[in-house]
């Protein structure tokens, strides 16, 4: 596999050098590489948001309530529930575990 050269220029400081790189090649270099063979799985710790907010949009719609319905047995806003399942928002923990409760309390009454 042939090496990508990164380009960058050498600025200085104060007395200290420093390189300045393409904002892509940066995120290359610090991204941490994921194992080989690794599930996707709803680690609270590692998964998206996106990936998070398919889950709920999934699990929703499997319960087959409405967004407002939902927001309503989960005591959040309507307008809430719909960012965290565009993805435009990440819920703190208690709110995924709201929404998480309704959907199992509903699926349980119905």
């Amino acid at each position: 596999m042939k090496e990508r050269k990164t380009a960058y220029q050498r600025v200085r400081l104060d007395g200290d050098w420093y390189v300045i790189i393409k904002e892509d090649d940066f995120r290359a270099l610090t991204q941490t590489p994921k194992p080989k063979g690794t599930i996707d799985s709803l680690d609270a710790m590692n998964i998206s948001d996106q990936r998070l907010a398919d889950r709920l949009l999934q699990r929703r719609q499997d319960a087959e309530l409405t967004q407002k319905d939902l927001a309503k047995l989960a005591g959040i806003r309507v307008e809430t529930l719909n960012r965290i399942e565009k993805g435009r928002t990440t819920p703190d923990f208690k709110t995924i575990r709201k929404l998480v409760n309704a959907i199992n309390e509903y699926n349980e009454i119905g």
